[in-house]
């Protein structure tokens, strides 16, 4: 793997008038990607990539711009670079063809549980379903985060990644796509796809999620990301997972939210 560490005379390129860490010093899979035909905007995606670790490597960043702060450059950008760096091997890995889930064969495996067998299949044709419509423009971490459920024993388990030990191995790459779907146009699509179903996949403040049944009174919704937002929402999504993996290990967690006695 090629190293991480800032150097103190960065060789950048520019892409849209950004900063943007040069294609060949990129990790290789990113240089893949950028050759690749099964997404729909590789190459907008590889160049967001070079500029989200230009700008958390080199220190591009509005924060740095007031004087005051100058004394925090280095180790800003040594702290953040690492993590700006695990982010984008992450997601050049995450957006390999071969990485995505095998819907067929993950219905042929539960035919063969017992538990909550028609709930949990469900749950894999509302997924299928946003594959359907999103395909590979989200990375495969996006349709295994809403799919991890079924690892539980009761489906609707509601489970913190940060604080449940049996979670602990996926709670980076599966919280920042929780957050990230918090870019509206795309979590009203998920929402109208699961509500077809009769369910909502939850994602509560404490870094948890599940799924859960819809209440008497709801009822399903039709949303479709309009044609000419798509690729911009896309983009904006990936943009937000990047800087959410990032930002999971820096940000602070309590117990507290879970905590039923205090």
């Amino acid at each position: 793997m090629q190293s991480a560490i800032v150097t103190s005379s960065p060789r950048l390129t520019s892409i849209n008038g950004e900063p943007a860490v040069p294609i060949e010093c990129m990790p290789e899979i990113w240089q893949q990607i950028a050759r690749s035909t099964w997404m729909s905007e590789p190459h907008v995606y590889t160049a967001m990539a070079q500029v989200f670790l230009a700008k958390n490597q080199y220190g591009h960043t509005l924060f740095l711009e007031r004087p005051d702060t100058k004394h925090l450059k280095y180790a800003y950008c040594e702290g953040n670079g690492l993590l700006a760096w695990e982010a984008v091997v992450h997601f050049g890995e995450a957006f390999l063809p071969e990485n995505y889930p095998d819907f067929q064969q993950i219905r042929k495996d539960l035919l063969a549980s017992k538990p909550q067998q028609r709930e949990r299949l469900v749950l894999v044709n509302i997924v299928s379903h946003l594959f359907d419509e999103l395909s590979y423009d989200v990375p495969a971490t996006f349709y295994w985060t809403f799919l991890h459920p079924l690892q539980r024993s009761d489906l609707f388990e509601v489970r913190s990644f940060r604080f449940n030990e049996q979670d602990l191995a996926v709670a980076r790459k599966f919280d920042a796509i929780l957050h990230g779907g918090y870019v509206s146009m795309l979590r009203r699509l998920i929402d109208s796809v699961s509500s077809q179903y009769g369910y909502f996949l939850e994602h509560g403040c404490g870094c948890e999620n599940h799924l859960a049944k819809l209440k008497p009174c709801d009822s399903p919704f039709e949303y479709s990301i309009p044609l000419e937002a798509r690729r911009k929402t896309l983009r904006a999504f990936f943009w937000s997972v990047m800087e959410e993996y990032l930002l999971f290990e820096l940000r602070s967690a309590t117990r507290l939210v879970y905590a039923d006695d205090l």
